[in-house]
Order: C-alpha cells, then structure tokens, then sequence
C-alpha cells in the first residue's frame, strides 16, 4: 500500500493543492506510487506540514484522533486498486469517491460534503485491514515519523543508558507499536525495543530447542542452527551502527554487553573507542552522531526480523547536526533499513536532494500574487553535484557569499582589461591578481595575453 496521490483543497498556504505522487509518463513504472519522495523549498512553504499532515491522517484511525486536515484526501493504492480515503467523511470511499474521478470531482466532494469526526463507519475493509489495532504478531505494516526536532530532548536527562527496565519492555510482547514517532524524545522506546528483541529471542530459542527434528541433535548444533536463523539484535545492530561510528574512530561494544534478568535490570550496553577500548557515555557524544545512531538505530529495531509488507516513512530534516560526510548515502541507508516502505523526507540540504531522481524531488515555491504554495518537480539528475541542485531546484541565484561576487566580478573585469592594457608593469600586476583569485576562488584559470 503505497500513497499515489494527495489533495488539499484550502488549508494554511495550500489551496487547490492536487500532488500526483506516481512515477511519470515515460517511466517503465509510470502511473505507480513512487517508492520514495523528497520534499524542498523555502521556509514556510509547508515541507513539515505536508509529513505532519500526512502521519495524522493515516494514523488517525488507530488513535481516535481528528485528522490534521479534515477535509484532505489521500488517495492511496493497494494491490491492483485505489482508493480515497477522507478522514472525518461522512459518505463511504465507494459512495464518494471512485477510481478515475477528477481532481474537480474529489474537490468539490471536499468542499460541499458532511464531515464527522468518527470515521470508524466508513473505512473499507482491506482499508480497515491496513490500518487496525494488532497485537505483537502483526507483521505487515508499519507507520514511522521522524520530526526534524522535539520539543522535549530525553539525551539531556539521562548519564548512562537510556533509563527503561526489563519490566517496561515486556509491554511489547502485548501490542507491538504499528504507529512510531522517532525522535530525541523517544529513545526509551527505542532501549525497549532492544530489549524486547533479546528476551524475544530467549523464548524462540526455548521453543526452537524444543521441536521434536532438534532432540536428536547435540546442544551444539541445536545452538548453531538457532544462530543461522534468529540473528542476535545486537550483533546485527553492531554491523550497522559501526558503518557510521567508524568514521568517528568508534564501534558498538555488542560483546560486553550485559542483557537484562531481574525485571529491575536495564539492558547495559555501550559506544567505546576502536583503538584504546575505553567506553564512552552516550551523553558525550556529539550531538550529530548521537542524534543519527539513536534514530536509524530506533527505525533498526522496528524493522528487525519483522515481515512488513507496506510502511510510510516521514523523515523531516535527516541531515540535522551531520558533517556532509556523512550525509553522502544517507537516503540508501534508509532504503535499505525499511524495506517495502515509501519513504518521504523532508530536507534543505542539497546533498540529501541529489541522492532522488529529479522525478521523486518535489519543490515547494509560493506563487507570485496569491501566497499560496505550488509544487513543481526536480530538474537535475540523481547524484548531480550539489551546487547544481542549489541552483536549478532550490532556485539559489548564487552559490557565493557577497565577497566571493565582488570578487568574480573582478575577476571577470581583470580578463577583459588585461588584453587592453599596454604598461608591461601593471598588466603582469592585474595577471598576479587575476591569477591569485582564480586560484582562491577555484575559478577557471583561462589564459589571458
């Protein structure tokens, strides 16, 4: 189940705002939900809204809650068919709304239709099936959203480990989350989650030593075929996290991890240098690396060993607080750790943007004369240089601060006035200085004469 395409006929800055979220024309998906979507533009222009907008009205069904936009309608694809689903409608999907209806059709349904708040009437089934209170068994959809900040930070307040018990974590075995806000407030849930894994493995391996084919086999090769199908969470979330600490000179030590057993304990397990081994409390840190390993860590162990079949993934702002360095690849890190999942970020870093094709990059822009927002797509090609995307989708006039356009201006009176200049003395003195700012400016050093 994938989001094709979303309508908001009057809300904030959007207004007749129709966003075709498919693969173009000319594509060999074109008319399918793309599998990824990057959002950009100025500030204001409705980036965090629109991931905002997006998690409370496919979560408001599971919650209870009114939908950000009452009177929005997402038109989502399921196997071979589509449907519009409209939070708060009085009127069924069917009876509203059918495939193959115009965006004027749907919005005027919107504008002069009845809107209630209870929605649980009117939800299709196989709609109903997606987006229904499960216990921990279910394994076939996921909704995450990660806000680019939250207002309360849990990092501050805690010298050790995240500060959580085996007794909180054992909640999941009840209800595992099918709705997930990732953030520096929730990163207990994310020290659960760990736990939940490990004591879930403790009890598949009691089972699985059980089965009648394993009680001929030694202990040993009971123990062995258990590893090669239940990998251990924090040995896989090692290999993971340590793509991203090596370049800090640090590694996740899995091994001296010590798991929960009274239901007092706390799963303790640390960040230590490569070199010297020494452990390093997660409050010191760097804010960017903390920040980064907690949140893909997070959205790690809720995919971990589970067989999700559909998923959203609302990320605003991945880049906060990251040296570029670690920007480059980030989008396939998400790609690869959320499998069968459309994936939607939020970002004003060009590097971010570059890693979408120009199809999957959405700029936001205000209209000149009405405020309101219009959306157009990118134009350069996926893994451009960044400076290009600064320029051709974010609208940048000029990469260059107010002296480096002093000093290109210069640069470009010195190659026309050199030529006409006669005085040897001074024309090999503006050579130097043409020169010498070509080469501080990395502009290109044509030859003058």
């Amino acid at each position: 189940m994938k989001i094709s395409r979303l309508i908001i006929p009057d809300f904030q800055q959007f207004k007749d705002f129709d966003l075709d979220l498919t693969y173009p024309e000319r594509h060999e998906r074109a008319g399918e939900p793309l599998d990824k979507v990057c959002f950009i533009g100025g500030n204001g222009t409705g980036k965090s809204t629109l991931l905002q907008g997006v998690y409370t009205q496919l979560s408001a069904p599971l919650n209870g809650a009114i939908p950000f936009w009452q009177k929005t309608a997402i038109k989502l694809k399921i196997d071979s068919n589509s449907y519009y689903w409209i939070p708060n409608a009085k009127m069924g999907l069917d009876a509203s709304i059918e495939e193959g209806n115009s965006f004027r059709d749907v919005l005027n349904f919107l504008k002069h239709g009845l809107f209630v708040n209870s929605i649980s009437n009117y939800l299709k089934d196989d709609v109903r099936a997606h987006f229904a209170n499960q216990n921990a068994e279910n394994e076939r959809d996921f909704l995450i959203y990660c806000p680019s900040e939250s207002q309360y930070n849990s990092y501050v307040n805690f010298n050790d480990v995240p500060p959580v018990s085996l007794d909180k974590s054992l909640s999941l075995f009840e209800k595992f989350p099918i709705t997930n806000i990732v953030s520096n407030g929730t990163v207990e849930e994310f020290w659960k989650l760990l736990i939940y894994h490990l004591k879930k493995r403790e009890n598949d391996f009691r089972t699985f030593e059980s089965l009648p084919e394993n009680q001929i086999k030694t202990v040993k090769e009971v123990r062995e075929l258990f590893e090669k199908q239940h990998p251990d969470i924090l040995k896989s979330l090692s290999d993971f996290w340590n793509k991203i600490l090596a370049k800090a000179g640090l590694e996740f030590d899995y091994e001296g991890a010590k798991n929960p057993i009274q239901l007092t304990d706390n799963l303790q397990a640390y960040i230590r240098l490569k070199n010297s081994k020494e452990h390093i409390g997660y409050n010191q840190l760097s804010t960017g690396i903390r920040n980064f390993i907690f949140k893909l860590g997070h959205i790690f162990a809720l995919y971990f060993n589970r067989n999700i079949e559909s998923g959203f993934l609302l990320v605003d702002e991945p880049e906060n607080s990251l040296f570029p360095d670690f920007l480059y690849g980030l989008v396939d890190t998400y790609v690869d750790t959320a499998k069968n999942t459309q994936i939607f970020m939020a970002t004003h870093n060009p590097i971010i943007a570059a890693q979408f094709q120009p199809y999957e990059r959405f700029i936001l822009e205000f209209e000149e004369g009405t405020g309101h927002v219009k959306v157009r797509r990118g134009t350069t090609p996926v893994g451009d240089d960044p400076n290009d995307i600064l320029i051709k989708d974010f609208g940048i006039r000029s990469i260059l601060g107010r002296e480096g356009v002093t000093k290109w201006e210069r640069y470009i009176e010195l190659k026309t006035l050199i030529p006409l200049e006669h005085d040897p003395a001074k024309k090999n003195s503006m050579i130097e200085e043409f020169m010498q700012i070509g080469s501080d400016y990395n502009f290109a050093a044509d030859a003058v004469s």
